[in-house]
């Protein structure tokens, strides 16, 4: 397949985490050649096989995991895919990547790769607030990583407010201008 259409999509343990599933299956329709990575989090909301089934492709959710090469993942994943895009993105996840810290697949697959990174955050306002994960998103923008969201929608308790995910179709549109 065209690498143009190669894309990992980084999945972390947020609410949101649903709509991850509908922005896999509208990349498969598009012919996008899509792989997903799990945060050890993401696993205990969706079961990796979901996904698995969605991008008809293995998902990888283990920086250790066994493979045939005995090539690192993060390595091989990171020079395979031209997009990477980390959805839903949690403030946790959107610290470790301005600190530079890799402990998971995710995480460490950013760090590894050339291929230009997309960040969907969604979280409760008052994290999405804090002055602290303002100075992480515009110092990951200064950084070149391209942002997405959050937007004001219904959050978890049904109140309208900031930090809902972008829309599943504006993500892919994104996506593909990127």
């Amino acid at each position: 397949m065209n690498k143009k259409n190669n894309i990992i999509v980084g999945i972390c343990g947020g609410i949101a985490i649903y709509k991850t599933c509908e922005l896999v299956r509208l990349l498969k329709k598009n012919n996008f050649n899509v792989i997903c990575l799990m945060t050890r989090e993401a696993t205990m909301l969706i079961q990796p096989e979901l996904f698995s089934f969605l991008s008809q492709n293995r998902v990888y959710t283990d920086i250790f995991s066994a493979n045939d090469n005995y090539d690192p993942n993060h390595i091989k994943l990171a020079n395979w895919a031209d997009k990477m895009v980390i959805v839903p993105a949690t403030a946790h996840m959107i610290a470790k990547l301005r600190a530079g810290l890799c402990d998971d697949i995710v995480s460490l697959s950013v760090l590894s790769t050339k291929a230009k990174v997309f960040i969907c955050p969604a979280m409760h306002e008052d994290m999405y607030k804090k002055k602290i994960v303002s100075e992480n998103i515009t110092a990951l923008k200064k950084r070149g990583y391209k942002f997405s969201g959050p937007i004001r929608g219904k959050l978890l308790n049904q109140k309208l407010a900031m930090g809902h995910l972008q829309e599943v179709n504006q993500i892919f549109k994104s996506l593909k201008q990127l």
